[in-house]
């Protein structure tokens, strides 16, 4: 073979080698795209999965097999608040996951609320209406079934709120509600204990106030016990002991 072959032979050579390096760039390229457009889809699918999987695994039957309370938004401020604490309970015990919680919520609207959320799903859309968080939910609700002017009302008997004669679980059930309604005025366990020794008759707050309960709940307990004893007393002998102390208070009302 001539000198000008081999020469003719090495050119094409180094043109087949460009143009293998060439390709196995563009393969090498696109294999590098395949995955990491791969990777993209897991990584959106594993994001997606739990939602989607919410939706598939949580149904509305589940929900309505642990009994949630209807509500009507036709009895007051105070019936609206007992119902979000009821419906509250429900959604945890039926496991239903958070971002279905206005959806199973509005579920059991009835009435009055039924018309005025379906004027909100027309409103926002149906998407909107349903991806707002429960928190949300409860403040649209409050605005729409407890005017600033009940509220007030509700403001100004929480602070004057008192006990009406041996009434002592009528008392603690009314201080509860409010206490939903109004809980600035009982932002902590002290403001809320005060508060609802303040209530409470005066020979039966004295004995409470001396007892230095740590919790509303112990609070609640022992008032109803010294309004039971007292019931059986006469007032009289309850105002006739000083108390003094934790013990003292607790000692008489065990000899009552």
């Amino acid at each position: 073979m001539s000198s000008g072959s081999r020469h003719h032979l090495t050119r094409q050579e180094k043109r087949d080698r460009r143009l293998a390096a060439i390709i196995a760039k563009s393969v090498a390229k696109a294999v590098s795209n395949v995955y990491e457009n791969a990777s993209e889809s897991c990584e959106e699918s594993r994001i997606k999965a739990p939602k989607d999987a919410n939706k598939t695994a949580f149904s509305f039957k589940q929900f309505k097999a642990c009994g949630p309370k209807e509500f009507t938004g036709e009895d007051g401020p105070t019936a609206m608040f007992q119902w979000f604490n009821s419906v509250e309970v429900t959604l945890r015990q039926s496991g239903c996951p958070e971002n279905l919680r206005t959806l199973n919520a509005t579920g059991v609207f009835q009435s009055r609320a039924l018309d005025w959320w379906t004027t909100e799903r027309n409103k926002r859309g149906n998407d909107a209406a349903y991806e707002q968080t429960w928190e949300e939910l409860k403040a649209i609700m409050m605005d729409e079934f407890c005017s600033p002017h009940e509220r007030q009302k509700l403001e100004d008997e929480f602070w004057n709120i008192k006990q009406k004669d041996g009434d002592n679980a009528a008392l603690t059930a009314h201080f509860k509600q409010l206490s939903i309604i109004c809980p600035d005025q009982v932002k902590t366990p002290d403001m809320a204990i005060k508060k609802y020794i303040r209530a409470l008759p005066d020979y039966v707050a004295d004995f409470v106030h001396a007892a230095k309960t740590s919790s509303i709940e112990e609070t609640y307990l022992l008032a109803a016990e010294i309004n039971v004893h007292a019931a059986k007393t006469s007032r009289s002998t309850f105002e006739l002991y000083p108390v003094w102390s934790t013990s003292s208070a607790t000692d008489v009302v065990r000899r009552l």
